[in-house]
Parts: structure tokens; C-alpha cells; sequence
């Protein structure tokens, strides 16, 4: 029960890694320079505008058919929880396409220096968003507190509550909601030209700093307090349930 963090990444993985998409052949205008790649990525993310995004960045990367040859899934980078095709737009797009959209609403940027060298280039940049680094540490909190405040050992508790984020997410949609701290990131997005346009590569650090820390992985010392104390009161009531069982 320790591994809490781990019903996070579960989640967090759907909305970044590893799901769904379209087919990759989205069309976009080029960008001539890697300035204008990244002005453009950019513009299309606070717009969360994934067609453009799409194809400014390397954000697809394969699709698979099956065996009729007919394109079954494809593999996307960041949002791949929007990009699937013939989606039911039920809730759980809905908290996705929520959760992008509060992810994105206070996105700020700057380009402060780009290396240009062959087809390949270096874009230094600084991006300010909403702090979302203890966003699922609150979440998780709650889930301690929620399972100690239950009967038993509080796990049908914990289960009834991921099963109400994966059916619309609305405690964790109020959480990021409350967020009112931002963040700047420093990042450098590599670019590379493909034809005449310039594209990027969307990495695990770009996504991170758009996401405003989201992906960090690690909580301030304020959440990783709190979440060590409702550890050990959660293993109190476990041992005071032993005994009364």
C-alpha cells in the first residue's frame, strides 16, 4: 500500500504514454526555421490544436493494423487519450480532454536562443505554466485519508475511488483546478528539418515543462510529509483491525 504513487502513474501513463491515436498523416503548414517550429508548436499546445501539434513534432510514432491490414492503433507521445480514432467522447474523454485543457490554459513561453547547425538545432526556451508538481500528491492524500477514515482495512474505499477517477476524475479535476502557483521551466528542444520544414522532438523533458512539472515524478516536501504520516496511520489501523479481527 506504500506504492500509492503507482494508481498515479497508472493514470498519468494513459494520458501520455502508450494509447491510441490517429492515423499520423494529420497535415499541417510547415515551419521554415526551428524558431518557427517551436512558435508553432507552441500556439497549437494553448490551443490544444493536436492536428497542428501533431504535425509540427514528432509527437506519432507508428501505427499498427491488424492482420486484414485494416489501422487498429497507433502510438502517440503526449495526448494520446484525445487522438484515438472512433472514440466514444464519453466520460473519460471528457476528464482527458479536461485535464488537457487545464493543463495548457496558463502556458507561457519564451524562446531565448537557437543553435543552428546542418538539420539539426538547438532551441533554448523558457516555459511557464501552472505548478502541477503536487497535483497527484493531493490526490493521493486523499486516498490515504479516505481509506483510514474507513471501515476495515479502507480498500474497498481506495478502489471505489480510482474507480470514480477512471469514470470522470472530478476530485482530481478540483484539484488542478485549485492550483493557482506556476512554475518557469528552462528546457532545450531539439529540432530537426525533415524536407524543407523544421520539426521537433517531443521528449520526456518538453512534456514535462509544458505540463508544468506534471511528469516530475516527485512532491515537495510539504506532500512527502504528510503522505509518510498517513502511512504510518494507515498501518496503525491495519494492526488495530488485525487484532479486533
Amino acid at each position: 500500500m506504500r506504492k500509492v504513487k503507482i494508481m498515479s502513474a497508472v493514470l498519468f501513463s494513459g494520458f501520455c504514454l502508450g494509447a491510441c491515436g490517429m492515423s499520423g498523416d494529420a497535415k499541417g503548414k510547415g515551419a521554415g526555421t526551428p524558431e518557427e517550429a517551436m512558435q508553432c508548436t507552441m500556439e497549437s499546445l494553448k490551443e490544444l490544436d493536436l492536428d497542428a501539434f501533431n504535425s509540427y513534432t514528432d509527437n506519432y510514432v507508428e501505427t499498427y493494423y491488424n492482420w486484414l491490414g485494416i489501422p487498429v492503433e497507433a502510438e502517440y507521445r503526449v495526448f494520446n487519450e484525445l487522438l484515438q480514432p472512433g472514440l466514444k467522447k464519453g466520460k473519460r474523454y471528457r476528464f482527458h480532454l479536461q485535464m488537457a485543457e487545464k493543463t495548457v490554459e496558463g502556458l507561457e513561453w519564451e524562446i531565448t536562443d537557437v543553435r543552428e547547425e546542418g538539420g539539426n538545432a538547438e532551441i533554448d526556451m523558457e516555459i511557464t505554466n501552472l505548478d502541477m508538481t503536487d497535483v497527484t500528491g493531493y490526490y493521493e492524500i486523499a486516498l490515504w485519508e479516505n481509506m483510514i477514515a474507513s471501515n476495515g482495512t479502507g480498500i474497498w474505499r481506495m478502489i471505489k475511488s480510482m474507480a470514480d477517477l477512471a469514470d470522470g476524475g472530478e476530485e482530481l479535476l478540483a484539484i488542478m483546478d485549485a492550483q493557482e502557483d506556476t512554475c518557469t521551466i528552462a528546457v532545450t528542444v531539439r529540432a530537426y528539418q525533415e524536407g524543407d520544414d523544421w520539426k521537433l522532438h517531443v521528449d520526456n523533458r518538453f512534456i514535462n515543462a509544458f505540463m508544468g512539472n506534471m511528469m516530475l515524478g516527485e512532491y515537495s516536501e510539504e506532500i512527502t510529509e504528510r503522505l509518510e504520516q498517513l502511512e504510518e496511520e494507515y498501518e496503525d489501523k491495519l494492526a488495530e483491525w488485525e487484532i479486533s479481527f
